[in-house]
């Protein structure tokens, strides 16, 4: 280990920096939210480095570095961009065993910075030892996306148990192993949410060793298939869950991304085959949760776009069973954004409807005559086996025959397909083309827009 990493209490620190310029500036911002007291010595600067002198949160020097300017720091910055300025900054702060960073030369300095995840007070510094910025950059952008931004809210929570818990249990492997216990309950999860009260009975009933609580059941949007448009908190969620329930529209590489020893169970529901009943996917959520355990239902799209997630969080909500949503990209924008085609446009499209293609009772009880209406765009979910029917429907009630039409097939995913075609020539490629689901059918001038990858 070439770099002795350590944390400073920056509000007891006095900071020099050397230079006013675009990267002194990003560095005396970061010393001033961290608390430093900062003094800067440049004859001339940025407009930002002023504005900060004018707010007095900084001391500024409007002239040449001298040598005696280093006397008295703790640390000091060299950020001029002149190699000769800098090494005499750094030449003066070894001769008096200051501590000093030179911006971009690592043979100049004793201290460099570190590339941080800010989850105050949780901090994460990510170091290369100056040898590569880049990486540090990469690495941190990594981090950012596995701790929550909630994440020093659940430090706060733990630091104001910790001489309960002390107090409570005498035995420092016990107490580890307790804490362990919160870690994999739904505390977390809990406070995250910011459902402080729910958090609270947990921990009690940890503490007063009541075992297992009510776990907690995630209802998440997996999006229409390609797995980078999961959103972060629905990659945390799925990668913390013990047990996730998935339908037949979440696509392998997004199922791909839940943690290896959950518990995966089946209950997609398809056209023509034995599916599983929506009361019986209920019964599996309040059975798992009340076992205390993580429980993610993995929904197609958008729980709250024909997910009937509405129907879950009923029947959770009744049994006092906690519950969170966490929206996905619904299969209109995913797969509208693909194919390249915007569902709303000034010229074109002033609104966006979404309608189900599933038939109830094999009827077609829609609102045609304002489905039918120009200068909109109609985007049909799950239509496949009824397209033609419905476009039938469409026309039966005044819409043009000419009006653009689009069947994107298996959108998002590698082997996405866009079939475009009109209202009335629908029947015909339908018969002709054999078609993968899902699919998305879009309706509306704004179907003749798109991208070249198209059939």
């Amino acid at each position: 280990m070439a770099g002795l990493p350590l944390t400073l209490r920056a509000e007891e620190l006095f900071i020099l920096v050397v230079g006013a310029g675009a990267v002194a500036f990003r560095k005396i911002e970061r010393l001033l939210r961290a608390g430093a007291t900062v003094r800067v010595i440049a004859p001339d600067g940025i407009e930002a480095v002023s504005a900060l002198a004018s707010d007095d949160r900084i001391d500024w020097r409007r002239r040449a570095f001298r040598t005696d300017d280093v006397d008295g720091s703790d640390l000091v910055v060299a950020a001029t961009g002149v190699a000769d300025v800098d090494r005499a900054v750094a030449s003066a702060c070894r001769a008096r065993k200051i501590l000093i960073n030179c911006v971009d030369s690592l043979e100049l300095s004793t201290v460099t910075f570190p590339s941080i995840v800010d989850r105050d007070p949780v901090t994460v510094a990510i170091s290369t030892d100056g040898t590569s910025p880049t990486l540090a950059r990469y690495i941190r952008t990594r981090i950012e996306t596995m701790l929550p931004n909630a994440t020093g809210a659940l430090a706060r929570f733990f630091g104001g148990k910790r001489p309960r818990v002390k107090a409570t249990i005498d035995d420092v492997a016990a107490r580890q192993q307790f804490w362990d216990d919160v870690l994999a309950s739904s505390v977390p999860d809990d406070v995250y949410r910011g459902d402080l009260a729910r958090a609270e009975a947990g921990f009690d009933r940890l503490l007063a060793g009541g075992g297992v609580q009510t776990g907690l059941v995630s209802l998440v949007g997996a999006g229409p298939g390609d797995p980078d448009l999961l959103t972060l908190r629905a990659l945390r969620t799925l990668q913390r869950a013990e047990v996730v329930l998935y339908d037949n529209l979440v696509s392998a590489g997004v199922l791909d991304l839940a943690r290896r020893d959950a518990e995966r169970i089946y209950v997609g529901k398809r056209r023509d085959f034995p599916s599983t009943r929506q009361e019986s996917i209920n019964d599996l959520l309040v059975e798992h949760a009340h076992a205390g355990r993580r429980v993610v239902r993995l929904k197609g799209g958008d729980p709250f776009i024909f997910g009937r997630g509405g129907e879950e969080i009923e029947t959770l909500n009744s049994l006092g069973i906690g519950f969170e949503v966490i929206p996905g990209i619904t299969a209109a924008l995913g797969c509208a954004a693909y194919a390249g085609i915007p569902l709303t446009h000034r010229d074109m499209a002033q609104s966006v409807r979404f309608v189900t293609g599933h038939l109830s009772d094999d009827r077609t009880n829609l609102d045609w005559p304002e489905l039918a209406k120009p200068d909109q765009t109609l985007v049909i979910y799950m239509g496949l086996a009824s397209i033609v029917r419905l476009c039938a429907e469409l026309l039966a009630h005044g819409a043009d025959p000419e009006i653009p039409l689009a069947i994107v097939s298996r959108g998002t995913l590698a082997d996405q397909v866009v079939i475009r075609t009109t209202l009335e020539g629908v029947a015909q490629v339908v018969a002709e083309r054999e078609i993968k689901g899902p699919t998305t059918t879009i309706v509306g001038r704004v179907a003749s827009l798109g991208i070249a990858n198209t059939a």
